[in-house]
């Protein structure tokens, strides 16, 4: 799953909402306000021993003195930069000690790099605590460092604390639907293996989504095809009833052995079905790659559709009879939408296992 896809969007969320925790002591009650967000860690130096330096980031780039052992300890990947053949493990001069060995990584986010050279250095006072609040940015930011590093181990005292408290948040100031945040919390849940809720922000997003997602990871590929199945499957109704009123199929009249209704009753049911169709930006039924709404959009509109004929009065009960499509297709739509298969193929639940025991949740 790539990670640098996902779009720049500006992000604003205020934390100004938040209600304070109330902390009993004795007989009085004190206000203690959580920490909200990842705060900049302004510790440069995490080692004074140090015998790396790692610039992160660039205009301009923050620079941290590391011990580089302890980042091959915690790091199969750091392993393989620092001791293996690549450029990075080649320290300029090895003769001369006055020059600094340093790796530079221009890519990544230097606020979160912080926190997790932070917490692999033992320095845990800057680090948030298990029941702070973290925006989806922040966790979000963090997630992707531990996975191009494989280094979701170093975050077993406390993920499964952020995640829950980056969901309260999310849901706290509204933002927990919007596309930039799915998107951010299923890369989440990918890295730290929390399989549940990427099923579930999946699903979401199967059934929310306007327009394909374009990513490299096949779990997008997945939600889009069933994307257009469902829609697929959600239309089909509505095309066979068409094309039966069209060529005169008897069956979709209650008193088809009544010819003088059915005359009446067929014509009058197309009429009225093409004009709701039209009316709702169906017509004509265009395929499922058309569409432009989200599943639960179309299926609000599918079930605003009105396909029924004119009344008939019975001479002989006095009864009055209307064909109507609607309950049959309410009960077909709602099928659909209940019928909807898993989006996890045996290759995610292994990734997402395998992460999960990594990151301890």
């Amino acid at each position: 799953m790539s990670a640098s896809e996902e779009p720049q969007t500006s992000e604003s969320e205020d934390a100004t909402t938040l209600e304070p925790q109330l902390e009993a002591t004795n007989s009085q009650i004190n206000y203690t306000e959580p920490q909200v967000g990842l705060k900049p860690i302004q510790t440069s130096c995490l080692d004074p021993k140090g015998d790396l330096c790692i610039d992160v980031g660039m205009r301009p780039a923050r620079s941290f003195t590391v011990c580089l052992r302890t980042l091959a300890r915690v790091s199969p990947f750091w392993d393989k930069m620092l001791y293996g053949d690549f450029m990075e493990s080649k320290k300029p001069h090895p003769q001369d000690d006055s020059l600094e060995w340093t790796v530079k990584l221009p890519e990544d986010n230097p606020t979160a790099m912080a926190l997790l050279l932070s917490i692999i250095h033992g320095r845990f006072d800057v680090v948030p605590g298990y029941e702070d609040l973290l925006y989806v940015r922040d966790l979000y930011d963090i997630s992707v460092i531990t996975d191009k590093y494989d280094m979701a181990c170093v975050l077993q005292p406390w993920a499964r604390g952020w995640l829950r408290s980056t969901l309260y948040l999310t849901e706290l100031i509204g933002e927990s639907l919007r596309d930039q945040y799915c998107y951010k919390r299923l890369w989440i849940s990918w890295a730290l293996g929390d399989k549940a809720n990427f099923e579930e922000i999946a699903k979401i997003m199967l059934l929310t989504s306007c327009t394909s997602i374009r990513d490299s990871n096949k779990i997008y590929d997945i939600i889009e095809r069933t994307r257009l199945d469902i829609i697929e499957e959600l239309l089909a109704p509505f095309y066979k009833i068409i094309e039966g009123l069209i060529t005169n199929d008897k069956t979709l009249c209650k008193k088809h052995k009544k010819k003088n209704h059915r005359d009446s009753c067929l014509p009058s049911m197309l009429g009225t079905s093409i004009q709701s169709l039209h009316s709702v930006g169906l017509w004509p039924i265009p395929q499922p790659a058309e569409i432009p709404w989200s599943v639960l959009i179309l299926s609000d509109k599918l079930k605003s559709v009105k396909m029924e004929g004119k009344g008939y009065t019975d001479v002989e009960d006095g009864h009055v009879y209307k064909c109507c499509q609607g309950p049959a297709l309410q009960v077909e739509i709602e099928r659909v939408l209940k019928s909807i298969p898993s989006l996890l193929t045996e290759g995610h639940e292994c990734h997402l296992e395998c992460q999960a025991r990594k990151s301890g949740i």
